[in-house]
């Protein structure tokens, strides 16, 4: 599984074409998480993306690797807003070896203000129901809540709040991730 991983992790980074992308890497004392997203289609009115992520849990002992397809863009007239949709897979394993792999729907909302240059904040929801969930799972809902800061051209400093419940068939309601994390973005 980590093969798998770090194969499609490498193909993000280093066979990208002329096509924008970035990646983040948010940590704390026990967790970590490497989030890689891909802009594949440049349109009018939003950009579509795919993205990969892997996170470790060392609290939780979860370990989750997620892949996402969707869309990013402007509504309106509203300057800074951007709003998306995708399709996201995630799968992986927590205590006691228990298995999850969950298909759901995402939204995200991002907005930087243009009166405080620099600043963003961001929320995101992934929700799976149960018909969607797999293995040892019934269901994956997972949110979270971050702020950026713009200190380079192409780096952010990032923190977030991010919470991912799964219901195991064996032993009920389980937070996989329920934590604060501190970490950087490069857009390339």
């Amino acid at each position: 599984m980590k093969s798998v991983i770090l194969s499609v992790l490498f193909l993000f980074v280093f066979c990208q074409g002329a096509f924008a992308g970035s990646l983040s890497l948010e940590f704390n004392d026990y967790s970590t998480e490497i989030r890689i997203a891909q802009k594949l289609n440049n349109q009018q009115y939003g950009d579509t993306f795919v993205r990969a992520r892997y996170l470790y849990n060392q609290d939780t002992r979860t370990n989750l690797a997620g892949l996402a397809v969707g869309v990013v863009g402007t509504p309106g007239n509203i300057d800074g807003l951007k709003l998306g949709f995708d399709v996201a897979l995630n799968g992986g394993w927590t205590v006691a070896d228990q298995e999850f792999l969950a298909a759901g729907l995402g939204f995200l909302v991002e907005y930087t203000p243009q009166v405080l240059p620099g600043l963003g904040v961001n929320a995101q929801v992934v929700y799976s129901p149960k018909i969607f969930t797999f293995v040892d799972a019934d269901d994956y809902y997972e949110w979270g809540v971050g702020a950026s800061y713009l200190v380079l051209p192409n780096a952010k400093i990032l923190l977030s709040f991010q919470n991912i419940q799964v219901d195991l068939k064996n032993s009920g309601k389980a937070d996989l991730d329920e934590t604060v994390r501190f970490g950087i973005k490069f857009d390339f």
